[in-house]
């Protein structure tokens, strides 16, 4: 009976035991563990939009159409005003620079573009030498400022600046001998685009631009005074960007 005793209360203090360590245990580890979640410094995440920030370079291709008017100040001729109407394709470059604010990205570029947006008219009576107008664009260059909204990797933005061409307008109007007037104009020029990242620092726009070139006195026959020409043009163009400055950025 005794020795029934005696191991029944070994058994209990054995229990005793077990159950105060893992009480004096208890408080020791979970809060600390807690605690050590709680200061743990937040893994950095990737940020999946880029930063527009910063120079880039490019090349454009793509087509043009529009109008040359030629108004006669002398009405020698009965059926002016005249229009030329143009179309064709043109290439060329850019260089710019991006700031980004948020979701705003502010800017300005430079391009150059080679032409060859051309177009005529020719009488009705193919015997007559009084009335053939051509107008050629063999160069164009714009200088303009930017401001967009970008979201994820697309970029959306309108831009507006001055414009130059190089035109070359042929005429033989009251005279059988064909004048060939090769003249720069300058004007204004307003347009939007849609722009898309692509892979690393490489993107992709779609953009189109209204350019106008205003009223200037050009002598295109033997009238007593010059004519009023203008000019105007739609271009759409295709671009490819490459963005210096522009990496992917881990959040802090």
């Amino acid at each position: 009976m005794t020795i029934s005793v005696a191991r029944s209360a070994r058994h209990w203090l054995a229990y005793a035991v077990i159950i105060a360590a893992t009480a004096a245990a208890w408080p020791l580890s979970t809060p600390s563990a807690i605690a050590a979640d709680m200061l743990a410094p937040p893994r950095p995440s990737a940020v999946t939009s880029p930063l527009w920030t910063g120079f880039y370079i490019g090349v454009h291709g793509g087509g043009g159409w529009g109008s040359s008017r030629v108004q006669d100040p002398d009405f020698q001729v009965t059926y002016f005003p005249a229009r030329v109407k143009s179309s064709g394709g043109l290439a060329g470059a850019q260089v710019g620079a991006n700031w980004q604010f948020g979701s705003i990205v502010v800017g300005g570029e430079i391009d150059a573009s080679w032409a060859n947006v051309k177009g005529s008219i020719a009488p009705d009576d193919p015997t007559s030498i009084l009335s053939d107008l051509s107008a050629e664009f063999r160069a164009l260059a714009t200088g303009t400022g930017r401001v967009g909204y970008a979201t994820g990797n697309v970029l959306g933005y309108a831009k507006a600046g001055f414009a130059w061409a190089n035109i070359d307008f042929k005429s033989a109007l009251n005279t059988p001998f064909p004048i060939d007037v090769n003249h720069q104009r300058s004007g204004l020029t307003a347009g939007a685009g849609l722009e898309m990242a692509l892979l690393g620092n490489l993107s992709a726009r779609l953009e189109y631009d209204f350019i106008y070139f205003g009223e200037a006195s050009i002598s295109l026959g033997s009238r007593r005074n010059p004519s009023n020409v203008d000019h105007q043009l739609h271009l759409l163009k295709l671009a490819l960007n490459w963005r210096f400055n522009g990496d992917y950025l881990l959040a802090r």
